[in-house]
């Protein structure tokens, strides 16, 4: 009995020896050989996002703008779970007034096809900008944007990204916006960014 037992160890050892390298040696997700994109950080600067806007139309949406105004992107995604938990916070914070001498202009970008992000967006009475940027090819950066959801990210007149965070943290948008109005404003990172 001792000797079958010491083989049945040998070959679960073998076993778990083996998994472990496959999961070191296995080769990483196909690219179709394009590099996967690194992400945006916090001081990058994001010159234009390309998508599908309004009725469908394919666009180029810059993101440096006016003096003085500020862009904020909102990253969704129609199935996940906790886009639907900030949603109806977000409907609010979409028609909240900027702060004296501030142009906001805020954008919801997603994967989704443009129809069920106007669905989604209609849902919880979304009164914002859609960029979708479902079938384009985005071998960039910037295509990063979308990859964590809910998430919200403030960019200056310049286009530099100044923050980002998760999407339930409006609070600090709010304070984000604030900053970089203020003489001296430094950048500003929340948690993951």
């Amino acid at each position: 009995m001792k000797r079958y037992q010491n083989v049945v160890l040998f070959l679960l050892l073998l076993v778990v020896v083996a998994q472990a390298v496959h999961v070191v040696v296995r080769p990483g997700p196909a690219t179709d050989g394009v590099a996967p994109a690194p992400g945006v950080l916090v001081g990058d600067t994001l010159d234009a996002l390309t998508g599908y806007v309004g009725d469908g139309v394919l666009g180029i949406v810059p993101m440096d703008a006016d003096p003085g105004t500020v862009t904020v992107l909102y990253a969704f995604n129609s199935e996940c779970a906790f886009c639907d938990d900030v949603a109806p916070e977000w409907a609010g914070h979409f028609t909240s007034t900027a702060p004296a001498g501030t142009t906001i202009r805020r954008i919801a970008v997603t994967r989704d096809l443009p129809g069920p992000a106007a669905t989604y967006a209609e849902r919880f009475g979304w009164q914002v900008d859609l960029l979708s940027i479902a079938q384009v090819p985005q071998p960039n950066r910037e295509s990063s944007l979308v990859s964590r959801t809910p998430w919200v990210y403030v960019l200056d007149s310049d286009g530099v990204l100044r923050f980002q965070d998760h999407g339930a943290e409006l609070r600090r948008v709010e304070e984000a916006i604030a900053a970089i109005q203020s003489p001296g404003a430094v950048q500003m990172t929340g948690g993951g960014g």
